[in-house]
C-alpha cells in the first residue's frame, strides 16, 4: 500500500513493524497459559480437513508481495484460493485480522510455542493464508520453532528480501519454501526448497497428491521435508 501511494503522489503510509521478542520465555510461557491467553494473543489455529496438523495464517489482504502479484494476469496470486470461498466469510476475514493484530502484541512468540507444543504431535504449517510481515516476524517464528525442536514447520513464502535477511538464521526444523511468481513458472533458483504452481500433473518432480485423495495430504509430508528440493501444486 505505501508502495501504492508513492507512485500516486500520496502520503507514504509505513507499515507497522512487528516487534522482536526479546522476554524470558519460561517465565512468558507461564504467563500465557493462563486463562487462555496464547488463544487471546494469537487468535488460535486452525485445524483443517486437508492438514495433518494445525496451521496459523492472516488474511490474503495482508500479503505484501502477494498483493502486488494478485493484480497481475498469470501469476500465483491473480487467483489466489485465500481470497475466494469460505475465505470471503466476514466471520473469517475477522478471525484472521485478529490473528494479524496479534502479531504486534509482545508475548505473541511465547504465545505460539504454547498453542504449538500443546496441540502439535510432529508438524505444523505456517500461512495457510497470508504472508510473513518483514523480518521481525519472521525472527520470531524463528524462535518458535527452536523452541518446540520435535515438530517440525512448514512455511510457504514469495517474501524473498526477507527470507534472504534471516537465512543464516534457521534452525533445521523450520522448511521454508520460497513460492514461484507465474503459474508454470521455474522456481526460484537461489533457494534449496521451493514451491511451484502448474497446471497439469506431469509437470515433473514432487507433485502435491492432494488433487487425486481428496484433497487431502493422506501420508505426504514433502512440504515439511527439506530433502525435496521443490513441490509443484496444481492450480485450483
Amino acid at each position: 500500500m505505501a508502495r501504492a501511494r508513492a507512485r500516486t503522489g500520496l502520503p507514504v503510509i509505513a507499515e507497522p513493524v512487528v516487534p522482536l521478542y526479546r522476554g524470558d520465555m519460561e517465565a512468558d510461557l507461564r504467563v500465557v497459559a493462563r486463562n487462555r491467553a496464547a488463544e487471546t494473543i494469537t487468535g488460535g489455529l486452525s485445524l483443517t480437513g486437508k492438514m495433518p496438523c494445525p496451521s496459523w495464517g492472516i488474511s490474503a489482504t495482508r500479503c505484501r508481495i502477494g498483493s502486488v502479484l494478485a493484480g497481475q494476469a498469470g501469476t500465483v496470486c491473480s487467483g489466489c484460493y485465500a481470497l475466494t470461498g469460505r475465505y470471503r466469510f466476514a466471520a473469517v476475514q475477522a478471525k484472521l485480522e485478529e490473528r494479524y493484530r496479534g502479531l504486534f502484541h509482545p508475548l505473541w512468540t511465547p504465545a505460539m510455542v504454547f498453542l504449538v507444543r500443546y496441540y502439535c504431535d510432529r508438524y505444523f504449517r505456517l500461512f495457510d493464508s497470508g504472508d510473513l510481515q518483514g523480518e521481525t516476524h519472521l525472527r520470531n517464528i524463528i524462535t518458535v520453532a527452536r523452541h518446540v525442536p520435535d515438530v517440525r514447520f512448514w512455511l510457504p513464502t514469495r517474501e524473498y528480501a526477507v527470507v534472504r535477511a534471516c537465512a543464516a538464521e534457521l534452525p533445521e526444523n523450520l522448511t521454508v519454501r520460497v513460492s514461484a511468481n507465474r503459474v508454470d513458472g521455474e522456481p526460484p533458483a537461489w533457494w534449496p526448497t521451493t514451491s511451484t504452481v502448474v497446471r497439469t500433473a506431469d509437470a515433473g518432480g514432487e507433485v502435491c497428491p492432494a488433487p487425486d485423495q481428496e484433497n487431502r495430504c493422506g501420508d505426504c509430508r514433502a512440504c515439511w521435508d527439506r530433502c525435496v528440493a521443490s513441490v509443484a501444486y496444481r492450480r485450483h
